[in-house]
């Protein structure tokens, strides 16, 4: 599982609580080297933020035009609105977490 934010501490958070839940959790702390990542590792599922200087939803992007639906792309946003939301679907998000994400969506990803 590959997690991208530029959050240091939402960042750590995230890992810690998806490594206990058993997830082996590499770490991005912004988009552009979550897409590099993509050259030398295959990921099962991707989790980012939408908000950093290279945005989640072209980390999306590129997963999706990469692997197609063998990568399950979520994206967390502290906007909980239908816009982002159809935003983040239409760039090919299977799923939107508004932040702070609660452990059982943590548990279901």
């Amino acid at each position: 599982m590959l997690i991208a934010d530029d959050d240091p501490g939402v960042l750590r958070a995230l890992a810690a609580s998806l490594a206990r839940g058993g997830f082996e959790v590499t770490t991005a702390d912004d988009g552009a080297p979550a897409i590099a990542l993509a050259e030398s590792a295959v990921f099962d599922i991707v989790l980012v933020d939408l908000h950093m200087r290279t945005s989640g939803l072209v980390v999306v992007r590129h997963y999706k035009q990469r692997l197609g639906s063998g990568v399950y792309c979520a994206v967390l946003s502290g906007e909980d609105n239908d816009a982002t939301r159809g935003e983040c679907l239409a760039a090919g998000a299977d799923e939107v977490f508004v932040k702070p994400v609660p452990a059982s969506a943590r548990r279901r990803s």
